[in-house]
């Protein structure tokens, strides 16, 4: 009985693979077998392969030679999904030399240009060769099916190259022959890897327009993985922008898409972009959700791959014994088959025993190690939540302890004034001395509470400071015009020290050009140029010589922050007036 349970698993397992080298293929199975699509080809490539090789045989039989061609060609792209890179050199050129003889230029355009994006990885300089030999002969005899991708995959080694200019010049070339063909798949395709370097090369309003156009197609023929990916695209459109709450949108629309149609690969980037999104947002709890579903999708797509891997290997190997099979079905008796069918699923079964008891281990050991990442991730979580939370206990106690008691301070000097200093125009200054400079004392004790809440201090942190600064002096002083121009483009930040360096350096040299120029207009400007910013404080003051002048604590002052902002510091002074620059280094090319 147990020898009968172990022949008829044989049996099956026999059957599962059978592969029928007796029927010969009609010219009609043939194309229809070599038309198969891509996705069904790669997906288990050596039973592709195997089908093929008998499709070649009995193209060779029927001398079917456009059969041939094919086969060849499919053959090719089977050993390159295998990364069995010399055959597929090999099968390539012969597909190319059988389709030149049939005078397939658009074939052997294709051919040529597939063979240079395949090989875009392990040698791009070659690549770029062979993709401009197909795309010669693509041109020369006007292919323009074939010159659609062509277009489109030589616009992706240009911009591998950087070639920017180039990338957009192939990428449009492939829209207009779409366009033509009206081409409403192909289409959104081309526009959206025109929209994508143009984000990567800051040109967002140029990027939306493009995005846009293609997801409205998307939209127009219902293509719901197109719009999943569009979608996305979205995603890091905003991301690129700094619109965090906006690309937290998108991102999420994406992610149902993706996991309502099984687009995984998608699905697994929408939940890793959420993470850091919202771990920017300071919202570790969700970034968390977040990354522990990408981790589980990355997984699940590995665990996949491995699968159809192990599917593969089987395949070959029961093919092998197919093989061997049917030539002792010839020679040896019924008795003998059997025998034999027992002692490979014997063979097969410890196989898949031992394979489970290997991915058991493995998934223990992966589990582990994942949470000791979360547990390290959390750790961190916390570190920073504690440092935070230290931080805004003493910006509390200096607002409340400190700066309560400089109010004080100012009320009891005022009240000294009204008090005593009635007839005592000395002690009258006196106290307005004390209070000016209490005052002062408070206004710089929040300036640097600001700065100890912000673990760094954004260009436009910057640049609303010293805006309120320039407003307050303004207000204050009625006879001095002040001009404030801000051209900086760049989205850069400092840390919280610098940016206060930068702040207390305008102050200080506003406050002279108050205090001792007699100017009549003080403009404060930030320009952007050649990698650097600088920040110009210009006034049409009195002006004083650089070579007699006593330099002051202010100047000195100055000085020493230029230096630990690692930037550079210069003053020109004459009877027109005074203007001090800080140069100081791109903080995105640092």
């Amino acid at each position: 009985m147990k020898n009968n349970i172990i022949y008829i698993i044989a049996l099956i397992l026999s059957q599962l693979f059978t592969f029928s080298w007796s029927q010969t293929y009609s010219k009609k199975q043939i194309d229809s077998i070599n038309n198969m699509p891509f996705d069904d080809i790669i997906a288990n490539s050596s039973k592709s392969l195997q089908l093929f090789n008998k499709v070649l045989a009995d193209s060779k039989k029927q001398n079917y030679k456009l059969g041939i061609a094919s086969s060849y060609e499919k053959m090719a792209l089977c050993y390159f999904y295998q990364s069995k890179y010399d055959l597929h050199s090999k099968y390539t050129f012969i597909a190319i030399e059988n389709f030149n003889q049939l005078k397939q230029n658009g074939k052997v355009a294709s051919l040529y240009a597939s063979y240079g994006y395949h090989l875009r990885r392990r040698n791009l300089d070659s690549g770029i060769m062979y993709m401009q030999k197909g795309l010669k002969i693509g041109e020369k005899y006007n292919t323009e099916y074939e010159l659609r991708g062509i277009y489109d995959n030589y616009g992706v080694l240009k911009e591998m190259k950087k070639e920017y200019d180039s990338a957009f010049l192939f990428y449009n070339k492939s829209l207009t022959l779409k366009e033509k063909a009206n081409d409403k798949i192909g289409i959104p395709y081309s526009l959206n890897k025109i929209g994508m370097l143009q984000l990567t090369l800051k040109d967002f309003a140029k990027a939306k327009q493009n995005l846009d156009k293609a997801y409205q197609i998307r939209l127009e023929i219902d293509d719901k993985i197109g719009i999943a990916e569009n979608l996305n695209f979205y995603g890091y459109y905003y991301f690129e922008t700094n619109d965090n709450q906006k690309s937290i949108e998108y991102f999420s629309k994406a992610l149902n898409e993706s996991k309502a149609y099984n687009y995984n690969y998608l699905t697994q980037d929408n939940y890793q972009k959420l993470s850091e999104l919202y771990e920017l947002n300071s919202d570790y709890k969700t970034a968390l959700d977040n990354f522990k579903n990408y981790t589980t999708y990355k997984d699940s797509i590995s665990n996949i791959n491995l699968r159809i891997k192990q599917a593969e290997l089987d395949t070959e190997f029961d093919t092998e014994r197919k093989e061997k099979e049917i030539l002792e079905q010839k020679a040896n008796l019924a008795v003998k088959n059997t025998y034999i069918v027992i002692i490979i699923s014997l063979l097969i079964l410890s196989v898949i025993v031992g394979y489970f008891m290997l991915k058991n281990q493995k998934m223990k050991t992966l589990q582990l190690q994942k949470e000791n990442e979360l547990k390290d991730a959390l750790l961190k979580i916390e570190t920073q939540n504690r440092l935070q939370e230290q931080r805004l206990q003493i910006s509390r106690d200096l607002h409340d302890n400190i700066g309560a008691q400089l109010t004080f301070i100012i009320s009891s000097v005022d009240s000294l004034k009204y008090a005593f200093a009635d007839g005592n125009p000395k002690l009258e200054d006196k106290l307005n001395n004390i209070s000016s400079f209490t005052k002062e004392t408070i206004y710089e004790l929040r300036d640097t509470i600001w700065a100890m809440n912000k673990e760094e201090i954004t260009i436009e942190d910057l640049k609303t400071r010293i805006s309120n600064f320039i407003d307050n002096a303004q207000l204050s002083l009625n006879g001095i015009q002040f001009n404030f121009n801000f051209e900086t483009k760049s989205f850069q930040s400092f840390t919280s020290r610098d940016g206060m360096n930068i702040y207390r350096l305008i102050q200080e040299a506003v406050n002279n050009a108050i205090k001792h120029a007699n100017a009549s207009q003080i403009d404060v400007s930030f320009i952007e140029s050649d990698n650097k910013i600088t920040a110009v404080i210009a006034d049409n003051g009195k002006g004083f010589d650089l070579n007699t002048a006593e330099i002051g604590n202010g100047l000195n002052t100055m000085k020493k922050r230029a230096s630990e902002l690692k930037g550079n510091f210069n003053i020109e002074a004459s009877e027109k007036g005074t203007k001090i620059y800080l140069s100081l280094p791109n903080q995105k090319e640092v």
